[in-house]
C-alpha cells in the first residue's frame, strides 16, 4: 500500500515536471512577445533577434521551396542597416506597409549611384501584382523558416483564453499539486507518528507484563520461603528415648 503511493507520488512529480519544462518556454516566450509588441509596435517583437508571425493570408502559398500557405508561422530574423544592403531578388522580407507587416518575396531591387540599395519591388507568390516601390527603412527582415499550421496556435496564444490556458491552467495545476503534497505529506506523518506511537505503547505493555510476571515470581519464591521458615525443628528426643532403651 505505501509503495503504490509512493509510485503515485513519483508519477505526478514526474507529470508535473514535464508539463514545466514544456509550458514554461511557451509561457516565457509568449509573455516577451506580448511585451515587446506594446512598447514596440513599428518592430515584430522578438527573441533573441527572430520575431515569429503568424501568416493570415495566402498570398505566398507558392510552389517554391520557401513559400507559405495561410495559417503558418514564418521566423524573420530582424536586420540592421548593413544586413539590409546584402538583400537580393529571391529573398523573402517583412516589411511595414499601412500599420501592418506583410512578407513577400523579393522580385527586383533598386540602387543609388553608390550601389546601395535604395528601395525593393516585391511580390506574394500567390499573386498577379507586385507590391509597389517599397523603402528600405521599411523593411524590418527577412525570413528564414516557416512552420505550416502554427501560426493558428501562436495567434490563439496570445488571446485572453489562450493565455488563461497556458498560464491559469499550469499555475492552477502547480498550486493543485503543492498542496496535496503537502496534504499527503502531513498524513504520512501522522501516520507515521501514531505508528510510532502504537509501538511505544505495546513496548510499555509488555514492560508492564514482564514487570507483573517478575512480581509474582518473587512474591511466590517469598511465600515459600517463609512457609520453610515456619516449619518446627524436628526433635531429637526419640532418637535419645531409642538409644536408651537399647
Amino acid at each position: 500500500m505505501e509503495e503504490g503511493k509512493r509510485k503515485i507520488d513519483k508519477i505526478s512529480m514526474i507529470v508535473m515536471i514535464v508539463l514545466i519544462v514544456l509550458l514554461l518556454p511557451v509561457l516565457i516566450v509568449n509573455l516577451t512577445l506580448i511585451v515587446k509588441g506594446s512598447i514596440h509596435p513599428d518592430t515584430p517583437p522578438d527573441v533573441f533577434g527572430v520575431a515569429p508571425l503568424a501568416v493570415t493570408s495566402g498570398s505566398m502559398d507558392g510552389n517554391r521551396e520557401d513559400s507559405f500557405a495561410k495559417g503558418a508561422l514564418i521566423f524573420v530574423k530582424l536586420l540592421d542597416e548593413e544586413e539590409k544592403q546584402t538583400l537580393a531578388e529571391g529573398d523573402v522580407i517583412t516589411f511595414r506597409t499601412s500599420g501592418a507587416f506583410v512578407t513577400h518575396r523579393i522580385v527586383s531591387v533598386f540602387r543609388d549611384e553608390s550601389g546601395k540599395i535604395v528601395s525593393l519591388v516585391t511580390q506574394g507568390d500567390a499573386n498577379n501584382a507586385t507590391d509597389g516601390a517599397i523603402v528600405l527603412e521599411n523593411v524590418v527582415g527577412k525570413c528564414v523558416g516557416s512552420v505550416g499550421g502554427l501560426g493558428d496556435f501562436a495567434m490563439f496564444m496570445q488571446t485572453p483564453v489562450g493565455i488563461l490556458v497556458f498560464v491559469g491552467i499550469p499555475v492552477l495545476l502547480y498550486i493543485a499539486y503543492d498542496v496535496s503534497r503537502v496534504m499527503i505529506f502531513n498524513k504520512r506523518a501522522k501516520s507515521d507518528k501514531s505508528a510510532e506511537l502504537q509501538e511505544k505503547d505495546a513496548e510499555i505493555e509488555r514492560l508492564r507484563a514482564l514487570v507483573e510476571k517478575q512480581g509474582i515470581q518473587e512474591g511466590s519464591e517469598q511465600k515459600e520461603e517463609q512457609q520453610e521458615e515456619t516449619q518446627p525443628p524436628q526433635s531429637e528426643s526419640g532418637t535419645i528415648s531409642e538409644k536408651k532403651g537399647e
